[in-house]
């Protein structure tokens, strides 16, 4: 009985400790702030095609690394899309911008 009560507890510290330690590499790899990068997607998206590419991506955040757009872009399409831009603020506890 012991040793399932230990288990158990241990079970329990290990998940919390990965799931606390993955928001801050969400991403896989180190980034600068999010914060940086904190939009509203409509703004982004140029074209209005709810997709926003490297391009517009680029012309919205000058400062922007194609490491990051690359990060954002979870399916590995070529694009970042709406859920995949919600995701990115979510993780990264960013407000919605109007």
């Amino acid at each position: 009985m012991n040793r399932a009560i230990f288990l158990t507890v241990l079970l329990f510290v290990f998940a919390i400790t990965v799931g606390c330690s993955t928001k801050d590499h969400y991403h896989g790899q180190e980034m600068p702030a999010p914060e940086s990068f904190n939009a509203h997607f409509g703004d982004m998206d140029s074209s209005g095609d709810d997709m926003v590419s490297w391009e517009e991506f680029k012309a919205y955040f000058p400062q922007a690394d194609p490491k990051v757009y690359a990060a954002l872009d979870l399916n590995k399409d070529g694009f970042v899309d709406h859920e995949e831009w919600h995701e990115f603020k979510a993780a990264h506890g960013l407000e919605h911008k109007e």
